[in-house]
């Protein structure tokens, strides 16, 4: 019984050292604009946290209502007329290497 428990530990530990953290560690923040800069993005979640972004920053569509199906592309028209603006719905993916940094945005198009 005892080589069991040892054996089992010996496993689950291996297994934590070998498995990626991303996966613990891409917590993504839901909340609303509060801010927008042409390099930021302040989100309200229980507070007000700020992302940078660049030029690898994705932004798509967050699709908030049935058709599960549809393309989560984002134009630029639509991005240029205001999908991201003060006051709406985004998911914030941070970057994993650099958690003040934002990877992918998502924004709710059809959600105010």
């Amino acid at each position: 019984m005892l080589t069991r428990t040892l054996l089992f530990v010996a496993l689950a530990l291996g297994a934590g050292a070998v498995l990626p953290p991303t996966a613990a560690g891409d917590r993504c923040i839901v909340g609303r604009v509060t801010a927008i800069t042409p390099s930021s993005i302040s989100v309200f979640h229980h507070e007000t946290l700020t992302f940078t972004t660049d030029s690898h920053t994705r932004f798509t569509k967050l699709i908030t209502h049935g058709g599960w199906q549809q393309s989560d592309r984002l134009t630029p028209a639509q991005f240029y007329a205001g999908a991201l603006d003060v006051g709406r719905l985004v998911a914030v993916h941070p970057r994993s290497d650099d958690p003040n940094v934002a990877r992918w945005v998502q924004i709710a198009t059809d959600f105010r």
